[in-house]
């Protein structure tokens, strides 16, 4: 038994690591070719990039840690039953059912992982890919700032500089002027240095004169000297910063507990115990359809994954207006019905037709 047990591990090992690089390696690609026309071109280097294509990875484990697993579990017995190992098993009196304990320990612990990654290594990824992506801007926007030229990075924003250390974001004898609503501020400097925070752009400024002009009153043109100036230079849309739900820990969601942090914290629960929830009703629904091929297999497995993450869509969104913040675990519970439902076609060994 323990002979067989290791087999269908060994089977279903290798074509869950198989469907996982090539799920990462398609989704890395596809944010790969949007990120590039942000880094490349502005001198920015591209072992930045993939960097960031690194630390992207986890934050979509969760997904495709159950949708692999399903897909490799359902090939994996319908390609036994293909040939004959099944029957084989069958007619030396073991059940199919024995087949069960190798399948749930793998789901388990995969479900222990995907806890693991959703809980704790997730949001340490959002906030280092979020921070590395504001540098990258930082950068972009002292690197295109060419010395002696005019250039204008983000609308109403004007830069001239003498010089220009873009790997450290300073400038030297430069100008800035940025014109807003009912205000146009420009200011000429001997040193600046641009930085990113919370997703908005400053521009640090020493021994400067500024004239800040309003435009309902331009009489009340104001002329201004400092030793020492912060101008925002931009604002990204929503200024985001990394105390969102999506940037928390588990631990840090259970101490804070709003109602953005309850359906989080479920959210993610509920993805986490995907792979056992997924796991085990692949294989009670490969096990009671004997006539299965590799694309009944796709077939099945690309409607499973589907239609677990539509219901999840609407589950999550509908705890957000209704406030019912566990409603996204109950989307697993229906999935735990069906698998008891296949189950007993399994073990009863009513199969499918």
């Amino acid at each position: 038994m323990k002979v067989l047990h290791r087999y269908v591990v060994g089977e279903i090992l290798r074509f869950f690591i198989l469907l996982l690089v090539i799920f990462i390696l398609i989704i890395v690609m596809n944010r790969a070719s949007f990120i590039a026309e942000t880094v490349l071109g502005y001198g920015i280097p591209i072992s930045a990039l993939f960097v960031i294509m690194f630390k992207m990875i986890p934050s979509f484990l969760g997904l495709l840690i159950p949708m692999s697993l399903t897909f490799s579990i359902l090939i994996t017995f319908f390609l036994m039953n293909g040939r004959n190992e099944i029957i084989a098993v069958k007619s030396c009196g073991i059940s199919v059912d024995s087949f069960f304990k190798p399948v749930f320990a793998i789901s388990l612990f995969l479900s222990v992982a995907s806890f693991i990654s959703l809980m704790f290594i997730m949001p340490v990824s959002n906030v280092s890919i979020k921070k590395q992506i504001q540098e990258i801007v930082r950068k972009k926007l002292s690197i295109s700032i060419v010395p002696g030229s005019f250039s204008s990075n983000f609308p109403g924003v004007t830069f001239y500089a003498e010089r220009v250390f873009p790997e450290k974001g300073i400038l030297g004898d430069f100008m800035v002027s940025v014109r807003r609503k009912n205000e146009k501020i420009t200011i000429f400097a001997r040193y600046g240095r641009i930085r990113t925070d919370n997703g908005t752009v400053y521009l640090d400024i020493k021994d400067g004169v500024g004239h800040f002009l309003d435009w309902r009153k331009p009489q009340n043109l104001k002329i201004l000297r400092f030793n020492t100036y912060t101008l925002i230079v931009y604002k990204f849309a929503g200024g985001s910063r990394f105390s969102a739900s999506k940037y928390l820990n588990g631990i840090q969601l259970l101490k804070r507990w709003r109602l953005e942090d309850k359906v989080e914290f479920f959210k993610r629960l509920a993805i986490a115990f995907t792979p056992v929830i997924m796991g085990v009703l692949a294989f009670s629904i490969s096990v009671s359809i004997p006539d299965g091929s590799i694309g009944t297999a796709v077939l099945l497995g690309l409607f499973m994954i589907v239609s677990y993450y539509v219901l999840y869509t609407i589950a999550k969104k509908l705890a957000l207006k209704s406030g019912v913040y566990v409603l996204p675990l109950a989307v697993d519970f229906v999935f735990v019905a069906a698998f008891f439902v296949f189950r007993r076609r399994a073990v009863l060994e009513t199969y499918l037709k």
